[in-house]
């Protein structure tokens, strides 16, 4: 098996020949031309490639968005302008700095760029790309957040939303009602264009966000959208990289396929034994803890060859990924996670 056979056999909750291992594409240096890289290429190490399958329009909204470098930083800034006002917002080295939502009118202007989206297909230039990639290149098409996520995340930040939920909770939701419609529109979109598995970039956390607004505002939205992409034969999976255990039993009756990002302590919450037997028949799309990365070779093959017992006792629903932070020792590492995944096998 190659590692697009590994993924596939993972997606469809089969026994691959070993459990795949891949990063994100943006985790590794841009020129791989590294011996080292081409090793771990030839080794079984899957790059991913996040291809959207759709474009977003605007009417009677102008957008600026402008990028610059500042005292050897790199500042973007975004700017949507419409007929009932303007928001903004701005990045340095691609970390967000300040929100689109701070006022009760900026949620006013919001809502009009919601209503004023449009959402089409392109498949296209998806099938293009993916057709142009390596043999060790996966292409997966994204969705963006969920409407509450996409507020929390996005639009208000942590700390203004704690806020926003109190003083402005009634135009919060107004915004969440009318992204609710786009969002269902872009479901559509993506599950009749290409890609067997759909990424959901949730970031959800269970801190910031909690248990009862999890069924309130997430869950009825998995479950009024991801029928759409099971019937069209797709694989979902939700980005889960922080704390998820307070909403354990709220996954387990979820529609969700595939917890991606999912991280054992210190940084999660849940060891791969106690999320396999809150959510037997899921897949785990596993993050490897930065920690590990440290580990003399031999303890980090033991770590590896423990949470494949942990996770996947009978050699299924479980893959490795680095999906958050690039490992400061990845050369030395993960070699050494590729020789543990093929010394471990799938006998």
């Amino acid at each position: 098996m190659n590692i697009r056979d590994r993924l596939e056999a993972f997606w469809s909750g089969e026994r691959p020949d070993r459990i795949p291992f891949t990063s994100y594409e943006s985790k590794l240096p841009s020129d791989w031309s590294d011996p080292v890289i081409q090793q771990m290429f030839a080794d079984g190490l899957g790059l991913l490639r996040f291809i959207p399958t759709w474009e977003t329009r605007y009417d009677q909204v102008e957008v600026r968005d402008e990028t610059h470098r500042e005292a050897g930083q790199l500042v973007r800034r975004l700017l949507w302008r419409t007929p009932v006002g303007e928001v903004q917002a701005s990045w340095t080295d691609g970390w967000q700095q300040k929100f689109f939502l701070e006022t009760a009118e900026d949620y006013r202007v919001l809502n009009f760029v919601a209503q004023h989206t449009h959402i089409t297909p392109a498949y296209a230039s998806f099938r293009a790309q993916e057709a142009n990639l390596p043999a060790h290149m996966i292409a997966v098409p994204r969705i963006g957040r969920t409407p509450l996520q996409t507020i929390l995340v996005d639009y208000a930040g942590l700390a203004n939303f704690a806020m926003h939920l109190a003083d402005y909770s009634a135009e919060m939701l107004e915004l969440y009602a009318a992204m609710r419609v786009n969002f269902n529109r872009l479901v559509q979109v993506v599950a009749g264009g290409p890609g067997r598995y759909i990424n959901v970039i949730e970031n959800f956390s269970a801190e910031t966000l909690g248990p009862r607004r999890f069924k309130q505002f997430l869950l009825p939205v998995y479950e009024e959208t991801f029928g759409w992409l099971h019937q069209a034969g797709k694989v979902v999976g939700c980005h889960y990289d922080g704390q998820i255990a307070s909403v354990k039993h709220l996954v387990a009756s979820s529609p969700i396929d595939l917890i991606e990002s999912l991280t054992p302590p210190p940084e999660g919450d849940m060891t791969l034994a106690e999320a396999r037997a809150a959510w037997p028949a899921k897949l785990f799309w596993s993050n490897i803890n930065l920690g590990c990365f440290d580990l003399p070779p031999q303890a980090l093959k033991r770590e590896i060859w423990q949470r494949i017992q942990d996770g996947a006792p009978d050699g299924r629903r479980l893959a490795f990924e680095v999906s958050e932070d690039r490992p400061v020792r990845w050369r030395e590492s993960m070699p050494v996670i590729l020789e543990a995944l093929n010394e471990a096998g799938n006998g």
